[in-house]
């Protein structure tokens, strides 16, 4: 069983949003678009107690309406249909349940379960002679239904599940009441066991969740990877005995003194109450086996110390090592899906632990072994994996007076429909594994993106940036995308709008490619292949942008896209003479040829006098958005 969809209504920030969840579910956006809301909000459905949640949990004010999340379940095991019983019958794929706190403050947990539409008015009776009355009335009206004589309410409970067993074509879905429990709320739940969700915020502490409790994770571990019933039996045994030597030791102490007493206690009494008597003995010794608890502490070096007193990048590492060993053991003893929901995961990490973090909860997720679910909120590229966009969701807030939350995903298959007749699906999943993704992943954090063929490009516009203020486009949350050639810019684009990010192009129709061949002194043949080649990706990017296709277009800035008419080199060398300038006093100091060097392409547009080209001006205007 794992989350399928999930829809939040009037929650803190996001007043009404539907997201599909996968294996791994990314959130990323701006900071309050309401990331960890998403993750908190499932806590609440899952682990939060009734009345945890208040009026300041409404959306901007809303107290007059209900607060709900909706989760629907997908991948139902036979041991997920057997716990869920009525309410994840043969032949449904998903289950559906809902939390709701209502504006007076009460929760309610209700799901959908497949029910015969008559029966519903009886099942919502509260009273027996209700429910026997309504029930013969339907027996009335309705003789061909068969059903069969009661006499007590709970007969007629027994008698509607038993029809509806045998009549599971004439069911429909009715949402029904669950108890408060269901999902653990109190412990005991009926998924207990079925599905567990656990939180990381980003201000938990690992010395909360290194105490041995039933919702820490140190908790989680020890309840699924150790069998403490053994030793709570062996300790059970010694409790009992301990009990039965105690108690004979106040027999043998204290049994003649008390018998002397009560004899002489009931002397007295006989004389003011005849018949009647009292005795005094050793009572009852009550023990309690303890029940097995463990701790956890810190050898550093030589000394032992609490996990509090470590500081936070080692409390962080035990925190994500707990979290490994939780979903390993989770899987191992089969107790079914764990849900790690972490909020910031790079929290507290250098960038190479990072990396390896998120690596190992790809690889749980992708071992087919191990039944976990991942989804986390972060800032960090290194948690962001551009080959599996299709994971990532993308919230974004409005500028409304009331901000609307909107939350961007796509599918392969949704990229692959905006790329037909521009690149075939097989490339598409080829160019996915390679250098696409390998650019996309800043890219996907910022409000907009510029995709270039090369780094020279990348480099020059970010030197042409500087030159007007020190870091003017990474302050204007622009990202600069060098993805390798022209072949590549229409599946960025159609990713980065597929998830929202505004994405402005730009690339080389390379009309200048023959003298170029001609001076290697190419073949014939070879330079009309080349020219073929152009020509046809050319024509690809125009048809993809919506542009009259032609062999080679001439130099233009428009809404969505600039073309070189051959590339940046003839723009520079022809329309900016102090660039080429600048370059060559570079090499000179250096003593090594730097043509096509990123450094030095953005070292030399820094330096270099004179006036930027107009054209790369208006350029850099329309990758802002401007």
């Amino acid at each position: 069983m794992k989350i399928n969809i999930v829809r939040i209504k009037n929650f803190r920030a996001l007043k009404d949003v539907t997201i599909p969840f996968d294996s791994v579910t990314t959130f990323i956006g701006p900071n309050g678009a309401g990331k960890s809301t998403v993750l908190r909000a499932l806590d609440w459905f899952f682990n939060g107690k009734p009345g945890t949640l208040t009026e300041k949990d409404c959306s901007f004010g809303a107290t007059d309406e209900d607060v709900e999340v909706q989760v629907t379940f997908t991948d139902l095991s036979e041991k997920d249909r057997e716990a869920l019983g009525k309410y994840a019958p043969e032949g449904v794929s998903t289950f559906t349940a809902w939390r709701r706190r209502s504006p007076d403050g009460s929760d309610a947990l209700s799901a959908n379960a497949k029910g015969f539409p008559r029966f519903n008015a009886i099942k919502a009776a509260s009273a027996a002679g209700t429910k026997k009355s309504l029930y013969a009335e339907l027996q009335r009206v309705q003789p061909e239904l068969n059903l069969p004589a009661v006499k007590t309410g709970p007969a007629v409970e027994e008698a509607m599940t038993a029809w509806e067993a045998s009549h599971t074509d004439q069911l429909a879905e009715v949402p029904e009441s669950l108890q408060t429990n269901f999902f653990g709320f109190n412990s005991g739940g009926k998924m207990s066991g079925l599905f567990d969700f656990v939180l990381v915020t980003a201000d938990l502490r690992a010395s909360e969740e290194s105490v041995d409790g039933k919702s820490s994770v140190i908790g989680r571990i020890l309840e699924r990877s150790v069998d403490r019933a053994v030793a709570d039996e062996e300790i059970a045994k010694i409790v009992e005995e301990s009990r039965a030597q105690q108690q004979k030791v106040y027999v043998e102490k204290f049994q003649a003194q008390l018998e002397t007493m009560t004899t002489q206690l009931n002397a007295v009494v006989s004389s003011y109450s005849p018949g009647r008597a009292v005795t005094v003995s050793p009572a009852e010794v009550e023990l309690k086996a303890p029940k097995t608890t463990f701790e956890v502490a810190v050898l550093d070096g030589a000394t032992e110390t609490a996990v509090e007193r470590q500081g936070h990048g080692f409390q962080r590492t035990i925190l994500i090592s707990a979290l490994q060993l939780l979903a390993q053991s989770g899987a191992a003893s089969a107790d079914g899906v764990i849900c790690l929901a972490i909020e910031e995961p790079e929290l507290f990490q250098h960038p190479i632990q990072a990396q390896a973090f998120a690596k190992v909860l790809r690889s749980l997720v992708e071992d087919p072994d191990k039944c976990i679910q991942v989804t986390y909120a972060t800032h960090s590229p290194h948690f962001l994996e551009a080959r599996h966009f299709d994971q990532v969701r993308r919230l974004t807030r409005s500028t409304d007076e009331t901000p609307v939350v909107s939350v961007h995903y796509a599918t392969v298959a949704d990229v692959k429909a905006r790329l037909t007749g521009i690149v075939d699906a097989d490339v598409v999943d080829r160019r996915l594994d390679h250098n696409v993704a390998d650019q996309l992943s800043i890219a996907l954090f910022a409000n907009r993106a510029f995709l270039v063929e090369g780094t020279t490009e990348s480099s020059v516009f970010y030197g042409i940036g500087d030159r007007v203020s020190q870091g003017l486009l990474e302050a204007a949350g622009v990202s600069i995308v060098p993805v390798g050639s022209k072949t590549s810019i229409p599946l960025a684009h159609a990713i980065l709008n597929s998830l929202g990010v505004p994405a402005y192009a730009l690339f080389d129709a390379d009309a200048g490619f023959e003298t170029r061949a001609r001076a290697k002194n190419k073949k014939q043949e070879d330079i009309d292949k080349e020219r073929s080649n152009h020509a046809r990706e050319n024509r690809k990017l125009l048809r993809y942008f919506g542009i009259p296709e032609e062999d080679f277009p001439c130099a233009t800035v428009l809404e969505k896209v600039a073309i070189f008419e051959d590339h940046l080199e003839t723009i520079l060398s022809e329309q900016w003479t102090e660039w080429v300038a600048a370059c060559n006093e570079i090499e000179a100091a250096t003593g090594i040829s730097l043509a096509k060097n990123q450094l030095a392409y953005r070292t030399a547009t820094l330096k270099a006098t004179g006036t930027v080209p107009e054209m790369l001006q208006d350029i850099l205007v329309k990758a802002e958005g401007k």
